[in-house]
């Protein structure tokens, strides 16, 4: 892939090149050492240059000692004076340096406080020019720092300018802080760090400045953690460093084990965080389904309160010598004693249903932990959960049994009373006398009872 020629940049390669020893370049100022008779080649790179000397800062030019017009360079004119200042952040982007040290040197500073290179550049030296399609690993090397230097600063508590860098300040508490310290970092010198033996990539740390497509809900969490590996890491570092090496270059020549320290941080985190989302999940379906087996036997125990009212009001059987009027009573009796047994049965059958939908979602839980969690505790607190879910049904279940029962009650009792009142009247309505009852009159009577009950209580 060819890259795009910037034509002011080419040009001014090539005049340079054409003046040979004739012309010098330092501080990014092109300056022509003595007087040089034009050729043709020299004019037209010079016209072009003069038409578009605003890009450049600043671009002085005589002919025999003469300020000139473009027209006035002509061939075998006798140059006597040039000077052209490259403005190199604005205007023509681009500089002349004698070799990629120097480029680093003078660039330091900008490139630390997140300046990008200009748009091309010329070693002179190498007769390398940044357009061409040859790769150095130093300028690779460099993108790579300067990505660095970017996602510290934005992490960083306080980021502040200095005159040859910046110094970057990260307030945390450390592992064996008993509280925070400020840790400084100084970046001072970017040749410093291209002589770094190898920069780790920084490819998936950089998405911890900022939320991802999908909202990062955690990535503040990240931070912190990347913080604090820097910090613990670092500070172990320098201790054992015996070069006297710079914090910077201490920190750029070890940037994988700052990336190992937070990757294990963040396990840690994550298996915390899944262990306690685990447990609250696993405590708020236990609440949820204590609450639902509770709510049954409070519907239950509602609708029982209507016993005591009628064996209150069994009392008016004393009272009362009309037939017509016995029956009223028992048939209400018997109605609420019917109405209550269907509901009782209704509940029956969702205590039921809320002891299988329990089973399967406390099932899939547990078969999540085994799969997520190493946790023994969480998982055991699990099982105890269960049990003491499994335990109320079962106690619910046998309350309810003893529900069937009592709803049941004042409808024996009414039947009791209303038998012993009016039993005469009974026997003879029927037929029947119990003066001399025989074996077949036990056997019938015992019969039907075992009946009626097996109908309402199976």
């Amino acid at each position: 892939m060819t890259n795009k020629i910037d034509v002011l940049f080419d040009t001014t390669v090539k005049l340079f090149k054409s003046f040979e020893d004739n012309i010098s370049c330092e501080n990014g100022v092109l300056r022509l050492n003595k007087g040089v008779t034009l050729s043709e080649e020299q004019v037209i790179y010079l016209k072009y240059l003069f038409d578009h000397k605003d890009k450049f800062r600043n671009f002085e030019m005589s002919i025999d000692w003469e300020d000139v017009e473009s027209s006035d360079i002509t061939p075998n004119a006798e140059c006597t004076e040039l000077k052209i200042e490259f403005n190199l952040y604005g205007g023509n982007k681009f500089s002349f340096y004698t070799n990629e040290k120097d480029l680093f040197e003078r660039l330091s500073l900008f490139l630390i406080q997140g300046k990008s290179l200009p748009d091309n550049y010329y070693f002179i030296e190498e007769n390398f020019r940044s357009d061409s399609e040859l790769v150095r690993p130093s300028l690779i090397k460099l993108g790579i720092i300067s990505k660095w230097i970017e996602f510290l600063t934005k992490i960083s508590d306080i980021d502040k300018k200095t005159d040859d860098g910046i110094a970057l300040y990260y307030f945390i508490k450390g592992v064996d802080d008993k509280f925070a310290k400020p840790l400084e970092v100084k970046v001072s010198s970017i040749i410093e760090l291209i002589n770094c033996d190898e920069i780790s990539s920084i490819e998936d740390i950089s998405k911890l400045v900022s939320e991802d497509e999908n909202g990062n809900l955690h990535h503040r969490d990240r931070q912190s953690f990347f913080k604090l590996a820097l910090v613990d890491t670092l500070r172990k570092l320098v201790k054992e460093d015996s070069s006297n090496k710079t914090e910077s270059a201490i920190l750029f020549s070890h940037l994988d084990k700052i990336k190992n320290a937070y990757y294990e941080h963040y396990d840690i985190f994550i298996h915390n965080f899944a262990i306690g989302e685990f447990q609250q999940q696993v405590e708020e379906k236990g609440f949820d389904y204590a609450e639902k087996i509770s709510s049954v036997l409070n519907d239950i125990q509602i609708r029982l309160y209507a016993i005591p009212i009628v064996l209150v009001s069994l009392g008016a059987l004393a009272k009362v010598d009309n037939i017509y009027s016995y029956l009223f009573i028992i048939s209400g009796v018997i109605i609420t004693a019917l109405f209550n047994h269907w509901m009782i049965n209704d509940q029956v059958l969702r205590l039921e249903q809320i002891e299988k939908s329990s089973s399967f979602t406390f099932d899939k839980l547990r078969v999540q932990g085994h799969e997520k969690l190493e946790s023994c505790d969480t998982l055991k607190n699990l099982d105890e959960i269960v049990g003491n879910i499994q335990s109320r049904i079962t106690d619910r279940n046998t309350k309810i049994t003893y529900y069937k029962i009592f709803c049941w009650l004042p409808t024996i009792i009414t039947v009791i009373l209303f038998f012993i009142k009016e039993k005469s009247s009974i026997f003879s309505f029927f037929n029947v006398s119990l003066d001399n009852p025989t074996l077949d009159n036990f056997l019938c009577a015992a019969t039907g009872v075992v009946k009626i009950l097996h109908l309402f209580f199976s």
